[in-house]
């Protein structure tokens, strides 16, 4: 499955393009300012790491993920689908910002495009996201791209070695029989 080009709405000056091996650089280099994954479950954000996980992207059906970036391609974060499941309809959302970057509307309208493009494109009824119960600009995100929050996961995932709780928030779209 190729990741193909987005646009996002002409106000933000941004696109989303695939993921390509030398946004490594400058992809950790944002994760890793003060506070960017704090309420996240991001483990291992060195150049190497975050370079084969977008070599993973080009070969793998099941995550897809984009590349935000301005007028001269200049990284301002990433968006995409995890755990692609067609036979049941449904993916993961994820996504970061440079927090040079944040209180534009990037995240929430690059995080809508991408699950706008899963259902027409990929035909899923379901996009739904797990976000840190402490993550409250992520949250605020969702909820501005129209997610539902579904409930309360208890212990869902480890983060950095503590148990944490995470908000199920989905989009289900109603499919044509």
């Amino acid at each position: 499955m190729d990741t193909p080009a987005i646009a996002l709405p002409g106000t933000l000056q941004a696109t989303l393009r695939p993921l390509r091996p030398h946004d490594a650089v400058a992809w950790s280099a944002y994760l890793n300012k003060p506070g960017v994954v704090e309420h996240t479950s991001w483990g291992d954000i060195s150049p190497s790491a975050l370079a084969v996980l977008i070599d993973s992207y080009a070969g793998h059906r099941d995550a897809l993920r984009w590349a935000i970036v301005d007028a001269g391609d200049g990284l301002l974060g990433t968006v995409g689908l995890n755990e692609i499941s067609p036979a049941n309809g449904r993916a993961e959302l994820a996504y970061d910002l440079d927090p040079l970057h944040t209180g534009r509307g990037l995240a929430t309208q690059a995080a809508r495009a991408v699950t706008e493009w899963a259902q027409a494109a990929l035909k899923l009824q379901r996009v739904q996201a797990t976000v840190l119960d402490s993550n409250a600009a992520s949250i605020a995100v969702l909820e501005r791209m129209g997610m539902q929050r579904e409930g309360l996961l208890r212990q869902y995932r480890k983060v950095r070695g503590q148990s944490r709780d995470y908000w199920m928030y989905a989009r289900c779209f109603s499919m044509p029989e």
